[in-house]
């Protein structure tokens, strides 16, 4: 992908957030660049209607899993996505998730 391909940042925090529901305000606001991106109450600044579609819909409509696995596959995935950095599964963790035992 060229580099005019690339979304801006506010898009791509915009598609983060569509995927996996609101930026805790303390983390929206706690970066170094937040004020250029979130107002004050932790919303976008620039980007104003989200449509949310999230993990498990995606996997299930743009990538035509079927319902189970794409909800199984979510569950595991989540986890690791989550905003608050303490609040991620670990490795072990996620090695010791149902969706990786046979």
């Amino acid at each position: 992908m060229g580099v005019s391909n690339m979304p801006r940042p506010a898009d791509h925090i915009a598609h983060v957030i569509e995927l996996l529901g609101e930026i805790p305000r303390h983390v929206a606001l706690g970066g170094r660049y937040s004020r250029e991106f979130f107002n004050r109450r932790g919303e976008l600044r620039h980007i104003r209607h989200l449509r949310p579609w999230g993990l498990r819909a995606v996997l299930q409509e743009k990538y035509e899993w079927p319902r189970g696995p794409a909800a199984a596959f979510a569950r595991f995935l989540r986890p690791m996505l989550a905003f608050e950095p303490g609040r991620r599964a670990t490795a072990r963790q996620c090695l010791q998730h149902p969706w990786l035992r046979p």
